[in-house]
């Protein structure tokens, strides 16, 4: 197979051997140009949990979720599940912050 494809090409370049056709494509100016889409300036509504004990709690389950994670990559076969499930663990310890 390959000594044939070698064989084909002329001196090993990768031409082919039907003729290519190309056609300029046409350029939009900007003027022509149809107007970007509008930004929503709409507020994402964020994660918040009021009380010093549900900080607590969401601490406690991102810390959680961080040390599986860390315990999971220490093991070779499943780094590929520890390593996301670490960072998300973080993530969601960082969530408090502001």
């Amino acid at each position: 197979m390959v000594e044939r494809c070698a064989a084909s090409r002329k001196n090993g370049a990768m031409l082919t051997e039907e003729r290519v056709i190309t056609r300029p494509i046409k350029q939009t100016r900007l003027e022509e140009a149809e107007p970007p889409a509008p930004i929503r300036r709409e507020a994402r509504p964020e994660f918040s949990v009021p009380s010093l004990l549900g900080r607590l709690l969401v601490v406690a389950v991102g810390f959680g979720l961080a040390l599986i994670g860390r315990m999971l990559m220490m093991t070779v076969f499943l780094v590929f599940i520890g390593l996301p499930l670490f960072f998300f663990g973080l993530a969601v310890m960082q969530t408090q912050e502001r």
